[in-house]
């Protein structure tokens, strides 16, 4: 489903958890987003997201070799294994790092981060973020 910009006012500034996936798609189309990440323990956040069939390309981000496995058998995620991360700064830059390396997008695009803050907290999907590709490559993260 796409939603209009004004559609996206009209969700207002309160969103529980269990919208938050359904927001993520829609600020993914809203911005124009290259792919929409999900940063992910135990893969329900990527499930969620996958539930609402985007046509932007769905990433999952986990650091546990079964979670990825399980989520080959979903819908439209492509999933990735990444290190462990202690701070959402560190999993930008990896879920950055990651994605120019394997030419998934290029420097300039934008994409949405779904995920749970802080890092390793699982069942608590609460953050969402349109990052620029690039913009965290370079940077010191704590």
């Amino acid at each position: 489903m796409l939603y209009s910009a004004s559609h996206c006012r009209n969700w207002g500034t309160a969103v529980g958890a269990s919208d938050q996936h359904e927001v993520g798609c829609g600020v993914g189309s809203v911005v124009g987003a290259r792919a929409l990440v999900a940063f992910t323990l135990t893969g329900e956040t990527a499930r969620r997201l996958a539930r609402y069939r985007s046509p932007i390309p769905l990433m999952a981000f986990t650091t546990n070799p079964a979670t990825r496995s399980q989520l080959s058998l979903t819908w439209g995620v492509e999933t990735f294994i990444s290190p462990t991360v202690h701070h959402t700064d560190e999993m930008v830059h990896e879920v950055d790092s990651a994605l120019v390396a394997l030419n998934r997008c290029a420097i300039g695009d934008k994409i949405v981060i779904v995920a749970g803050s802080p890092p390793g907290s699982p069942g608590k999907t609460n953050a969402l973020r349109v990052h620029r590709i690039g913009d965290a490559i370079n940077l010191p993260y704590p």
